[in-house]
């Protein structure tokens, strides 16, 4: 595995994540253009974006950070990430079928059930990379 290409690819998506939170907020901020939404994105993209752009350049002359990339990139944790995220998936469809099928028996908003399924397929996905790390 090139090191060097990953941190690369890294430092690429940083910046696609700053550019988008960006836009969103000159979108939401300047013109106006949906405030609650832009500030949300802007809010989610920016940190986000300006964090991964730290600590890809931190990495590039730290030799643990570069211990821990080619770690991260093993055959096995590849395999345990994949099979988990394969798995949280199916279990989200299933939960959004189920919850579409039931929505007349669920008294819920759909801004609050977008929130439980924006939460539930993580805790799923994170939950399983536990399970399978200690199958596997």
């Amino acid at each position: 595995m090139n090191v060097e290409a990953y941190i690369k690819k890294g430092i690429l998506y940083s910046g696609i994540f700053i550019a988008v939170g960006g836009l969103a907020a000159v979108l939401g901020l300047v013109f106006g253009y949906e405030k609650d939404l832009m500030f949300g994105i802007m809010i989610g993209f920016l940190p986000t974006g300006i964090g991964m752009l730290i600590i890809y350049k931190y990495s590039k002359n730290k030799p643990s950070a570069i211990r821990n990339i080619e770690i991260e990139n093993e055959e096995r944790n590849v395999f345990i990430n994949n099979k988990a995220g394969h798995t949280a998936f199916w279990i989200s469809y299933w939960f959004i079928f189920v919850a579409a099928i039931l929505q007349h028996s669920i008294k819920i908003s759909l801004w609050q059930f977008l929130v439980i399924a924006l939460f539930f397929m993580p805790i799923i996905y994170f939950l399983f990379v536990v399970i399978y790390h200690k199958k596997y």
